[in-house]
């Protein structure tokens, strides 16, 4: 009895301290396996476009697919896409999403750049997708199982140097600004991530009060998904005007 109730309390510790520990984590969508640290970063992984992956198709605002993956052709010019993966209520339920340029709409083109990655739809949590002038791919890496995204095409709010608001949203830029000032003040989670073409980047990822600077790649248009969503929190997002022109003082918050 005694030797039971220490193996479980010390399982329980060392769960504990890997989580806190390593700071890396992952599943093999292959095998379920959990990995971390290195291994996590080493995951016996195949990209979809490498295993001829099936061509998914948008019905009724939603993509079904395989645990095998798959690939949507997206023409250029298209709208703003927001991805969703529905009914999941597992956390290992993840899928990695990569956009494609330069292959035109021939997931076996001769000649293409490599994807780049949009990060992964989990429980929760949403893929926004920039499309680009060009024409381009969609890719869906493997999972676990069989699964459902709901595609919505959601409002987006130009902005030009300066966007207050509360809870989410998403605001185009267009413009030389590469960095900015992120400002929140009251309670609650505040993310911004900077979507491109072809490319996601997670600029802030705080709660409560934040007051910080970020910047992001040269690059002719910008999305900032903004998600602070979970308490009373107000935020400010101040880009940085063009070399010799004189900034406008950075607006406060209001509580």
């Amino acid at each position: 009895m005694f030797s039971a109730v220490t193996w479980a309390v010390g399982t329980v510790v060392v769960v504990a301290l890997a989580f806190l520990t390593f700071p890396s984590m992952a599943i093999n969508p292959r095998t379920g396996e959990v990995l971390v640290g290195r291994d996590a970063g080493d995951a016996d992984y195949t990209y979809p476009w490498d295993t001829g992956a099936a061509e998914l198709h948008i019905v009724d605002g939603e993509v079904h697919g395989t645990r095998a993956g798959g690939y949507l052709r997206l023409p250029g010019g298209s709208a703003l896409l927001s991805l969703t993966i529905a009914g999941a209520t597992d956390d290992d339920e993840w899928i990695r999403v990569y956009q494609q340029q330069g292959t035109g709409l021939d997931p076996e083109a001769s000649e293409w750049e490599w994807p780049g990655s949009l990060g992964a739809l989990y429980p929760d949590a949403d893929v926004v997708v920039l499309p680009g002038s060009e024409d381009g791919l969609l890719w869906f890496g493997e999972s676990l199982g069989d699964w459902t995204v709901t595609v919505t095409y959601p409002e987006v709010t130009p902005m030009t140097g300066t966007a207050s608001g509360k809870g989410n949203a998403l605001l185009e830029y267009e413009g030389e600004a590469l960095s900015g000032r992120f400002q929140h003040i009251g309670t609650g989670i505040f993310l911004v991530s900077a979507v491109t073409v072809g490319d996601w980047n997670s600029l802030i990822n705080e709660v409560d009060d934040v007051d910080l600077r970020a910047s992001w790649d040269q690059t002719d248009r910008v999305v900032f998904q903004v998600v602070a969503d979970t308490g009373d929190g107000s935020w400010t997002i101040t880009l940085d005007t063009p070399a010799g022109t004189e900034p406008d003082p950075a607006p406060t918050p209001a509580p």
